[in-house]
C-alpha cells in the first residue's frame, strides 16, 4: 500500500458564483438567461465567457422581452449588470419583470390566498384512488420549482439560497428600491457620444470596449486569483441594437472588430454578454449581406426571432398561407418562429443540446421551435400543427342530418329500375 498522502492543508475551496451551475457535458460554468425554455435550447444555460446574439425581428420588439428577462435575472441572482443602449434612455423600473412570488404575496395580504383557513377543513376521504389518501400533497401554489424557496422582489437573498433561474411575471415590475440596491451601470447614447468625442476620436465602439475591459479587469478576470474569503460574482453585459443607425461610424468592419475584441475580453473572465442585432438592416433585396454571417461566426450562440406579424412575404405567399387552415390555426397559437443559427460549444467539440435539452428529446430540433408571449411569461415550445380539420369542426354529423341520410338511402334501395335512383346507370 502506498504511503503517499496529498497535502491539502493550504488549499482553499472556492465557492462558485451565485445562481450558476456546471454543464455535465463539458464542465463549463453556466448562467441562466431568465427564460427556462431558452436555457434548455442552449443546452442548460448560457456559458460564462460567451456571447449570445439575438437577431431582432423586422417589425416587432420581442427581442427586448428576452433582454428584460436577462436583466431581471441578473438582479434576482445578485449579479452585476452593465447595459449599453445607444438608441434611447433606459428606464429599468418600467421594463424589467418582477418575481412571480410577488403575486402570491399580494394575494396573501389581501386575503385571497388564505392557506390557513383552507388547511383547517378536513380532506374528504377518497373512494376510488384511496391509496393516495395518505400520501403527501403537492402544493401547486408554491413559488419554488427546484426545491428552494423563491425570493421576494423586495430583498436579495443569500447566494446559497439563490436558484439558478428565477420565475418572472411579465404583469409585475421590480420595485424601485431593489433596482437601487443592485449594482447596475447604464451606458446611454449621450454619454457614449460625449466620451467617444473626448477620448476615442468619435469611435463609440472603442469607448464601449474600454468600459467593459475596465469592469472585467477590476473584479471579474479569471486570470487574477480571488481575494481571501471573497466569493466570485458574475458580470452580465447587455448590448442593445448593436450596429443600428444610432451607433456612429456603424460600418461592417467596425462591428466585426468590436465583436472580435469583446470575445477576447470575455474568454478569460466571469462575464457573459447578450447582444441584440438588427440583421434586417443588413439586407439587399431580401438577401442577407455576408457581414451577417461573419457576425454570427464571431458569437458563441445565435438565435433569430421571426414573428408572424413581421415576416417578409410576397402576395403569393400570403394567399398560399391563407389557403392552409391548419397553418393559420397554428399561427394563432404561436407568435413566431425561433431559429437557432448557432449553439454554444465552449470547451467541447459538439453542442450540449442533443444530450441535455428536453425540447430536443421530446421531438424538437433546431428548425421546428416557436415562441409564445402571454400575459405573464415568454416561452419556447416545439411547433406543432393542430388536428386536421380544426378542433371546432364537427366530426360526427348531427342527428337530424344522419336521419335524413338514412331515409334517402332507404328510398333508393332495390334492383332494376327502382325510382329511388338518380342515375339510371348506377347499380
Amino acid at each position: 500500500m502506498s504511503s503517499f498522502r496529498r497535502n491539502t492543508a493550504g488549499q482553499q475551496t472556492t465557492k462558485p458564483p451565485p445562481a450558476t451551475r456546471l454543464n455535465p457535458h463539458s464542465a463549463q460554468l453556466l448562467v441562466s438567461t431568465g427564460v427556462p425554455s431558452l436555457d434548455d435550447v442552449l443546452g442548460g444555460g448560457l456559458p460564462v465567457g460567451g456571447i449570445l446574439l439575438i437577431e431582432e425581428d423586422r417589425q416587432t420588439d420581442y427581442s427586448s422581452t428576452l433582454l428584460s428577462y436577462f436583466a431581471s435575472q441578473a438582479i434576482a441572482a445578485g449579479h452585476e449588470l452593465c447595459i449599453v443602449d445607444a438608441d434611447q434612455e433606459v428606464a429599468l423600473k418600467d421594463q424589467l419583470p418582477g418575481w412571480a412570488s410577488t403575486a402570491h404575496e399580494m394575494q396573501a395580504k389581501s386575503g385571497l390566498n388564505d392557506k390557513s383557513s383552507a388547511g383547517s377543513t378536513p380532506d374528504e376521504p377518497m373512494k376510488i384512488a384511496w391509496r393516495y389518501q395518505n400520501m403527501p400533497r403537492i402544493d401547486s401554489d408554491r413559488d419554488d420549482y427546484d426545491g428552494k424557496s423563491s425570493k421576494d422582489s423586495s430583498t436579495l437573498a443569500d447566494a446559497r439560497e439563490t436558484p439558478f433561474c428565477e420565475r418572472f411575471d411579465l404583469s409585475l415590475r421590480i420595485q424601485p428600491k431593489v433596482i437601487e440596491d443592485a449594482t447596475i451601470e447604464i451606458v446611454t447614447g449621450a454619454s457614449l457620444l460625449r466620451a467617444s468625442n473626448e477620448d476615442h476620436g468619435g469611435d463609440m465602439y472603442k469607448c464601449v470596449l474600454d468600459r467593459i475591459a475596465r469592469l472585467v479587469d477590476d473584479r471579474f478576470s479569471s486570470l487574477k486569483p480571488a481575494a481571501p474569503g471573497a466569493n466570485r460574482n458574475i458580470l452580465r453585459i447587455e448590448i442593445r441594437s448593436l450596429g443600428s443607425g444610432f451607433w456612429q461610424g456603424s460600418d461592417s468592419l467596425s462591428i466585426l472588430k468590436f465583436l472580435h475584441r469583446l470575445r477576447g475580453i470575455l474568454r478569460y473572465s466571469y462575464a457573459v454578454c447578450v447582444v441584440s442585432f438588427p440583421a434586417h438592416l443588413y439586407e439587399d433585396g431580401g438577401v442577407r449581406m455576408p457581414v451577417v454571417r461573419r457576425v454570427e461566426h464571431l458569437c458563441d450562440a445565435v438565435i433569430q426571432l421571426e414573428s408572424f406579424e413581421g415576416t417578409f412575404a410576397t402576395p403569393s405567399d400570403i394567399v398560399a398561407r391563407q389557403s392552409m387552415p391548419a397553418a393559420a390555426a397554428a399561427a394563432s397559437d404561436y407568435h413566431g418562429f425561433l431559429h437557432i443559427r448557432k449553439l454554444p460549444r465552449l470547451n467541447s467539440l459538439t453542442a450540449s443540446m442533443g444530450r441535455l435539452s428536453l425540447l430536443h428529446s421530446g421531438g424538437g430540433s433546431t428548425n421546428n421551435l416557436a415562441f409564445r408571449l402571454r400575459r405573464k411569461k415568454f416561452s419556447i415550445e416545439t411547433y406543432h400543427l393542430p388536428i386536421e380539420g380544426g378542433v371546432t369542426e364537427r366530426r360526427v354529423p348531427a342527428k337530424d342530418e344522419a336521419k335524413g341520410n338514412r331515409q334517402q338511402v332507404g328510398a333508393g334501395v332495390g334492383c332494376g329500375s327502382t325510382p329511388g335512383r338518380s342515375d339510371p346507370l348506377e347499380f
